[in-house]
């Protein structure tokens, strides 16, 4: 695998079985991603795009084929193999920010890094550079509820990236927001892209989809199509 992929995708099949019913979610998806890109993944409702987002996080293991994230086969590691991989190399960005409520925003940051059993005053640091990374470092002893929705994303892609992992993967990222505060998350993980982070957004939205380098079309758990977006992205 060439250093510049920091993610391949091989021949990815999904098959759920329910009394006897046989449902393909995913069926021969190939693919992969440079370190640094942005890639849009768009499809209509039951076109795979979360069973796929859960193959490339290691929160679920196809049924077939591979995913090899910075050399590593995630698809067959063991659950102890799989969790470290998902609290080191992969941050989570979900359209509901999942940030906990009683906690400010400087303690939600913190969480991945307490995992980790990262020292406090080392956790409390990174967590400051983070928000100040997303520009909410004057609102780091915030709650959740004192946030617009758009900083409460911010203050998500902040816990992400504490962290510093490779890939950031964001599940429909502007799904609650205006379109203004979408427009600033969007061009946020441009940002993190442009600094070396690869980005891997599914969404609904084209909008979102065509800010990224390159656009993954899936329909029927198959790649229907694919869309460079920008000339500075090779095709691999």
């Amino acid at each position: 695998m060439s250093d510049d992929y920091v993610m391949v995708v091989e021949n990815l099949r999904k098959v759920y079985r329910n009394n006897g019913i046989e449902t393909i979610a995913l069926n021969g998806v190939s693919f992969k991603v440079r370190r640094g890109e942005m890639v849009a993944i768009v499809g209509p409702s039951g076109s795979g795009k979360s069973t796929l987002l859960n193959m490339l996080g290691a929160l679920d293991r196809p049924t077939e084929g591979r995913v090899i994230i910075d050399g590593v086969d995630i698809s067959h590691a063991d659950d102890d193999k799989r969790a470290i991989i998902r609290n080191k190399l992969i941050g989570f960005v979900f359209q509901s920010y999942n940030l906990i409520n009683r906690l400010t925003a400087i303690k939600n940051v913190e969480m991945p890094l307490s995992i980790q059993n990262v020292p406090e005053q080392e956790r409390r640091r990174l967590a400051l550079e983070m928000l100040k990374e997303v520009g909410l470092d004057s609102k780091a002893f915030k709650k959740p509820t004192q946030l617009s929705g758009g900083e409460q994303q911010r203050v998500a892609i902040a816990r992400a990236l504490v962290t510093k992992p490779s890939i950031i993967l964001a599940d429909e990222p502007t799904g609650n927001l205006d379109s203004k505060s979408g427009a600033v998350v969007v061009q946020l993980l441009k940002n993190l892209a442009r600094k070396g982070h690869t980005v891997i957004v599914v969404t609904h939205n084209m909008e979102v989809a065509r800010e990224a380098d390159r656009i993954i079309y899936l329909r029927d758990g198959k790649i229907e199509k694919e869309e460079i977006n920008t000339v500075t992205v090779q095709q691999a």
